[in-house]
């Protein structure tokens, strides 16, 4: 069947692509291989994973499907890609029975995602549906985004609510068919790991794309028929080009020479040509010739190190860090210490640790220099930027140095998660030390449920705050972040990260010593798993609380911890009831104080 070339373009979903699904639509499709647990890096739910009751196809709940645009920006300039635009357009006009899929392969900062993303745009009629982008890069390549965490994020830019998304990795993957059956759909799936992240992610639809970039050739692909290509790296022409639009061209044609050895110099890098232009445009009396002498002796510098591909994209970053203001150097470095290299303005500016106009000066430095990009509520570093920014931390800055870095930006992200539980949750008794100096805080949201977007906005960076910490063995900040994402989780339902942060978070407070955080941790997940109607699970996390805060002396949570139990049983099998039975203690005549009233 060939791929229509232009679709209606009305951005109505047919009925029939959503509606009526019956059980064959929730099938996994057989002409394809399926994900493993072990290809998903899915956590596997051993307490009670199988005693949940079956979920309904998104169809019989209610699912009003979305039509996404999520697409990053588009750069300042785009040059050439001729050669590749039209390869990729041939590649979208064969016939094909599958959804087609491209994967772009190369070093960092040769313009993988700009021409993905200039290829969309330029197409973005066929794709009426939607066009859908994830990140799927990560800090660490040993603990890649799990597949399942990326399938969450797409089935919830499709319209499925937060407590709708499946916990299980096999209904996520049956959810994200059924959606994007007979949809025309783009995928843009960012900084790959590995295959086993993306597998999961083709669209069930021959009118759909799925775009894949990745440093890696990830030959997996080619049993889902993907196209591979590398793109080529800029000729000297290209380069000058964006020289011109940055420093303008009356600048480059008066040093044509120098600008033809800068180009050579680059590698063809748009990523280093860019840098290069941002240097030389904040050093208007500078020449060309003064860059390309700067960066053939850091070329120089550099030739010590291990061979890369990304070689010239680096020297550039490195000559635009070496001309950077000793404020703003020491600012770029702290930046780098953030877990995901993806901050909310107001940390940025807590981190830089100077105030007003010279807070202002150092990150319209780093901005200029293009070392760090922005937009008017975050900042981010460029992958490839990140990467040199943290080998900058390691060789300048002093171990205790970055841990005191790292405990700002984790005591930041406790202090303001305390803020807005005390917002979404003000009456509920809490015991993470932080509370007491901020239960008078003026809240600084304008109510529930604005506290519970910004919990929405910083989800991933939660999340990658607790593995930090858990990494590093602060227990102290792990479980108080569990405890102060209680509400969050509750209301919006992210029932992995409940349930993964809140593993970690009662292991914490269990080596701590902590009786009363590991009581609360594990009734707030026994919610979960009541949600989830994982009874045996609710039951074996819970079991354990009464007794814990025996030895803190808190009748209340006793009390509380029991009524959970209770419920477990009712809802549950006999076993669940017997387990109950068998628990014996006194149960304290005091007024139930449980997580979910919130007061």
């Amino acid at each position: 069947m060939p791929r229509s070339v232009e679709t209606s373009v009305t951005g109505d979903v047919p009925a029939a692509d959503i509606a009526p699904h019956d059980a064959a639509n929730n099938t996994v499709r057989t002409d394809r291989p399926t994900a493993t647990p072990a290809e998903t890096s899915e956590p596997v739910i051993h307490e009670g994973g199988g005693g949940g009751a079956p979920r309904l196809a998104p169809s019989r709940v209610g699912i009003v499907p979305l039509t996404p645009h999520q697409l990053p920006p588009p750069p300042e300039s785009f040059v050439g890609r001729v050669s590749e635009l039209n390869r990729m357009e041939a590649w979208h006009r064969e016939e094909s029975e599958r959804a087609l899929v491209i994967a772009l392969t190369g070093p960092g900062g040769i313009g993988k995602t700009t021409l993905a993303c200039q290829w969309l745009r330029q197409y973005e009629r066929r794709f009426p549906h939607g066009q859908l982008y994830v990140d799927a890069g990560t800090r660490s390549a040993e603990h890649p985004i799990a597949a399942a965490e990326l399938l969450g994020r797409l089935l919830r830019a499709l319209g499925v609510p937060a407590e709708r998304v499946p916990l299980e990795m096999s209904e996520r993957l049956s959810w994200y068919r059924s959606l994007t059956a007979g949809r025309s759909l783009s995928v843009l799936v960012d900084n790959a790991v590995s295959t086993a992240q993306v597998r999961p992610l083709l669209p069930d639809s021959t009118t759909s794309t799925l775009l894949v970039t990745s440093r890696s050739h990830l030959v997996g692909l080619t049993m889902e028929g993907a196209r591979f290509m590398e793109p080529a790296p800029l000729n000297a022409e290209e380069v000058i080009q964006l020289l011109s639009h940055k420093l303008g061209r009356s600048r480059v044609l008066r040093e044509m020479g120098n600008a033809r050895l800068l180009a050579k110099l680059c590698g063809g890098s748009p990523l280093a040509a860019t840098e290069i232009s941002a240097w030389l445009a904040a050093r208007p009396h500078r020449s060309l010739a003064h860059a390309a002498n700067q960066l053939r002796e850091q070329r120089q510098r550099l030739a010590t190190l291990p061979p890369s591909d990304d070689f010239s994209a680096r020297s550039v970053v490195d000559i635009c860090y070496r001309g950077l203001s000793s404020p703003a150097a020491t600012l770029y470095r702290r930046l780098a210490q953030h877990p995901r290299g993806d901050l909310p303005v107001e940390l940025t500016r807590h981190l830089a640790g100077i105030e007003g106009s010279d807070c202002e000066r150092a990150l319209a430095e780093l901005r200029d220099a293009r070392l760090l990009e922005a937009d008017p509520e975050r900042y981010w570093f460029h992958d490839l930027v990140l990467a040199h920014a943290r080998t900058m931390s390691l060789v300048e800055d002093s171990p205790p140095t970055r841990r005191r870095t790292l405990h700002s930006v984790i005591d930041w992200y406790i202090g303001r998660a305390v803020e807005a539980d005390l917002v979404v949750t003000p009456r509920r008794p809490r015991f993470g030390q932080h509370y007491p100096h901020r239960s008078n805080d003026w809240p600084v949201w304008d109510g529930p449920e604005a506290a519970l977007d910004w919990f929405e906005r910083e989800r991933g960076n939660l999340r990658a705050v607790i593995i930090e910490a858990h990494h590093n063995q602060w227990d102290e900040p792990v479980w108080q972040l569990c405890e102060a994402m209680w509400g969050f989780f509750f209301h919006r339902k992210h029932y992995r990260d409940w349930i993964d942060s809140h593993r970690l978070g009662i292991e914490a407070a269990s080596r701590l010593g902590h009786p009363l955080a590991e009581s609360r941790l594990r009734c707030q997940l026994a919610f979960a798993y009541l949600d989830l109607e994982h009874f045996e699970a609710a039951m074996d996390v819970c079991l354990p609380a009464p007794r814990l805060p025996e030895a803190g002396g808190d009748s209340a949570e006793l009390a509380a911890t029991l009524s959970e139990l209770t419920s477990a049983a009712r809802r549950g099998n006999d076993e669940s009831a017997r387990k109950v039975v068998r628990f014996s203690g006194p149960v304290p005549p005091r007024e139930r104080v449980s997580p979910r009233s919130g007061g």
